[in-house]
C-alpha cells in the first residue's frame, strides 16, 4: 500500500516537472511559467506557519521501529541506509516541486498548492494525471502511514484471506 502512495507522489512529482518544462519551452502548450520569486517571505508570521507542515511532511519516528523489524537482516548500517535514503528523496522532492511549483504559479501561489491548478488554463490530461496520482498517495500513503491504521488495515485483509480459505475449504 505504500509503495502505491510512493508510486502515487513520484508520478505527481515527474508529471509537474514535466508539465512546466514543456510549458518553458512551448509556447502554445499551457500557461508560461510566472516567475517573480521572492527569496525571503514579506510577512515571517505566516511564513512560520509552513513548518508544522515541513515536519509532519518529514515524520518517520511512529515506522522506525516497524520498518526497522521489516528490513530483511536488520542492522544499524540498513537502517541508516534505509533512513538517508527517505529522507533524501523526500527533501529533493518537496524541494524541486517547491521552488518549479513557486516558479510557474509566481507568489500568488495559493498555500494548498493544488487549489493553484485550475482546469481551465491547464492541459486536460496533465490536470488529471496530477490531481489523480496525487490523491492515489493520499489514500495510500497517508492513513497507512500511522501504524493503529496499518494494523487495523492488515487485520481486515487477513480476515478476508481466512474467508476465502474457508470457502476454498467448504467446496
Amino acid at each position: 500500500m505504500s509503495l502505491t502512495g510512493l508510486i502515487g507522489i513520484t508520478i505527481f512529482m515527474l508529471t509537474f516537472i514535466l508539465y512546466f518544462f514543456i510549458c518553458l519551452i512551448s509556447d502554445d502548450f499551457g500557461d508560461k511559467p510566472k516567475g517573480g520569486m521572492v527569496p525571503f517571505p514579506s510577512d515571517w508570521f505566516k511564513a512560520a506557519a509552513a513548518v508544522p507542515n515541513i515536519f509532519f511532511a518529514i515524520t518517520f519516528q511512529n515506522n522506525f521501529f516497524p520498518l526497522f523489524k521489516g528490513l530483511k537482516g536488520p542492522s544499524d548500517k540498513k537502517m541508516a541506509q534505509a533512513s538517508f535514503m527517505g529522507v533524501g528523496f523526500c527533501a529533493v522532492s518537496y524541494i524541486l516541486v517547491g521552488l518549479i511549483g513557486y516558479h510557474y504559479f509566481g507568489p500568488g501561489v495559493s498555500a494548498n498548492f493544488l487549489s493553484s491548478f485550475h482546469y481551465a488554463t491547464f492541459s486536460k490530461p496533465f490536470f488529471f494525471l496530477l490531481n489523480t496520482s496525487f490523491l492515489v498517495s493520499i489514500f495510500f500513503a497517508f492513513p497507512i502511514m500511522f501504524f493503529g491504521c496499518r494494523n487495523n488495515f492488515i487485520a481486515l485483509i487477513q480476515l478476508f484471506i481466512e474467508r476465502k480459505n474457508r470457502r476454498l475449504r467448504r467446496e
